[in-house]
């Protein structure tokens, strides 16, 4: 079980809505237009999901005689066709996920479905956002396979939607301190951006860049990717705790 909170109910309705595919086809619509009218776009669609995914969730409530929670409108991928973040990017009008260009444009699509999502519902919660999750999103595979996306535009990416570096397969041969050094940028982002992030990196054993693993169903299928070849290893092995950033002085 979970434990809610003084004061919230023991059982309640929570609804989850994505639709990569939904917004994709929205832009199609509107190919050549300005920023302005995509953002505009993509914000009148993710009104239409998350009311959708209110009424769902308040039927349901109703029936179960359970309270409702609240709606979360994530752009959460999957291997399926049609069903990819990074295909909205490139409808955008990038000829690949990872060309310049590619974090204002995610930029732009997480603050509008965002903006769409708390217009639809007063209940808006989790992220409601978008997630770049590799192994998990066919266009991003797809872009990793051409050479469009690497590690380093990943972790541009991560500083302006709702995760962090996700499902990113890497070589065996990856030392530990490297992957240390990978975790301690994601965490820098998080720490001074004042925003959710993780990381999801996959040593694969026996494994080099450009071979593929799978992980089945939903989890995909992650090309194993390209990690600067330079050590982080003298860094790492400094210990100790980096000091927490100054925030007062922003106010």
């Amino acid at each position: 079980g979970a434990f809610h909170g003084i004061g919230e109910p023991e059982c309640v309705i929570n609804v989850g809505v994505s639709g990569p595919g939904v917004v994709k086809c929205a832009l199609e619509k509107v190919r050549g237009a300005d920023f302005g009218t995509v953002a505009e776009t993509i914000k009148k669609t993710a009104f239409k999901i998350t009311r959708m995914g209110q009424l769902v969730a308040r039927e349901a409530s109703r029936r179960l005689g359970v309270s409702f929670g609240i709606v979360d409108l994530s752009l959460a991928p999957t291997p399926a066709v049609g069903d990819s973040v990074a295909h909205i990017l490139e409808e955008m009008g990038l000829e690949k996920c990872g060309a310049h260009g590619t974090t204002a444009a995610l930029a732009l699509l997480n603050d509008a479905v965002k903006k769409g999502g708390i217009m639809a519902s007063s209940y808006v919660g989790g992220l409601s956002g978008a997630f770049i999750p590799v192994s998990e999103d066919a266009g991003m595979i797809d872009a990793v396979a051409q050479g469009a996306l690497s590690i380093e535009k990943l972790e541009a990416m991560t500083c302006v939607c709702s995760v962090g570096l996700d499902m990113i397969v890497v070589p065996g041969s990856t030392s530990a301190e490297t992957i240390s050094a990978i975790i301690a940028d994601e965490v820098a982002i998080g720490v001074v951006n004042n925003k959710t992030t993780a990381v999801r990196i996959i040593p694969a054993p026996g494994k080099d860049v450009g071979d593929i693993v799978e992980f089945g169903g939903l989890l995909g299928s992650g090309p194993v990717m390209r990690v600067n070849p330079y050590s982080s290893e003298a860094f790492i092995k400094r210990g100790g705790r980096i000091p927490a950033p100054i925030h007062s002085l922003r106010n």
